[in-house]
């Protein structure tokens, strides 16, 4: 049981980079297209950036609790991001050090 959960912290920690390149290309859209701090949600960003993305959303429309997506597909990307970002290394660096 502990190597998943050592797996689970490492994965956490190993997307930060991602996570960290994906605010940064928020903010290069937000620089270089109409739209704003504010205006640029999840969902604007997949439409954008990840066409492919879109019918894999409209399925977990029929799978989860539609108002609960709705909220997280419509946070601006670049409030919502680092936040993700900082609280998925946090969290695994927890899990690693209560293992150890």
């Amino acid at each position: 049981m502990s190597s998943l959960f050592k797996v689970i912290a490492l994965i956490c920690i190993w997307s930060t980079p991602i996570q960290i390149f994906v605010f940064l290309w928020g903010i290069w859209i937000t620089i270089e297209t109409e739209y704003t701090f504010y205006s640029l949600t999840n969902l604007k960003f997949i439409e954008l950036k990840f066409h492919f993305l879109i019918s894999f959303i409209h399925w977990l429309y029929t799978w989860f609790w539609e108002p609960y997506l709705d909220f997280v597909l419509s946070l601006p990307l670049l409030i919502h991001q680092p936040i993700k970002a900082i609280f998925s290394t946090l969290i695994g660096f927890w899990i690693l050090k209560k293992l150890d």
